[in-house]
């Protein structure tokens, strides 16, 4: 059943018979020291595969082969964890003394699995009064105030778009007007830039004419002349546009006077009548 020490024997001469007797001797005593030895330890630990099952209780053995089994190496709290189980069998930190780690033990393990008490998940009486208090100050409104609120936002917002709509509907129609507005500006702004173009070339050509040969724009007589013919020009425009001007008014007198006489007549021959 045990396995003995044998030791290694020397190949010897024939006749040398005493030492054959020696080593014997000595392959006897050896195996009596083992035999001493193993009896000795009886009262030790044995290795697993020495233990009597006989002096072994059931719940020892079951414990034994439990961790025999478990070869996947992982720490006893996470093999727990991995087959739904407690992790913890005893509080290993403050932490797990507090309410909020064991409501969500109670709520992952359940009653029986995480053996907390579940009138815990129960405000007490001073949570309540400070959620009561809390809900106060955050939420001052009722439902029903909030929701006539909301409705009311509601109605604004609709009231809103609605007028944005209309305002759009109205500038839409006006839009043909102020295309041909703007068209009618850019085109007025295109005329005033052509003939203020057309006016500079010839102003420019009456220069060159009163010299009488070609002279370079940027010559200082050049330029003196071209002043002195813009201010001519400018004052020309300007004696044109007061006597339009006069011309308006003599017109509008005229046709004041006409009215007024016309009403003279009228008058003179209502009372003759």
């Amino acid at each position: 059943m045990f396995s003995l020490k044998v030791l290694p024997l020397r190949m010897l001469r024939a006749g040398s018979g005493s030492s054959l007797r020696t080593i014997t001797l000595g392959a006897a005593k050896a195996t009596k020291k083992n035999e001493l030895e193993i009896e000795e330890s009886d009262d030790t630990e044995l290795p697993v595969t020495l233990v009597d099952d006989d002096r072994e209780s059931a719940e020892d053995r079951e414990a034994r082969v439990e961790a025999l089994r478990n070869k996947s190496r992982l720490l006893p709290q996470h093999r727990n964890m991995l087959h739904e189980l407690l992790p913890y069998e005893q509080s290993q930190s403050w932490i797990h003394e507090t309410v909020k780690y064991k409501r969500m033990m109670l709520g992952r393990y359940g009653v029986a699995g995480s053996r907390v008490d579940p009138r815990l998940c129960f405000p007490t009486a001073k949570e309540a009064h400070e959620k009561a208090e809390y809900d106060r100050v955050a939420f001052p409104f009722t439902l029903r105030q909030m929701m006539d609120a909301n409705e009311t936002a509601k109605k604004a917002r609709k009231a809103e778009i609605e007028a944005r709509e209309a305002d759009i509907a109205r500038k839409l129609e006006k839009l043909d007007q102020w295309t041909a507005d703007l068209n009618a500006r850019i085109e007025k702004k295109e005329r005033e830039a052509r003939v203020a173009k057309e006016r500079k070339d010839r102003l420019v050509e009456e220069v060159r004419r009163h010299f009488g040969f070609k002279v370079d724009p940027r010559d200082e007589r050049f330029q003196e002349m071209l002043a002195q013919k813009e201010r001519e020009d400018r004052k020309k425009v300007k004696d044109a546009k007061r006597k339009e001007k006069e011309d308006k008014m003599m017109e509008k007198l005229q046709k004041k006077t006409e009215e007024l006489e016309a009403a003279e007549v009228d008058v003179a021959s209502g009372k003759k009548q």
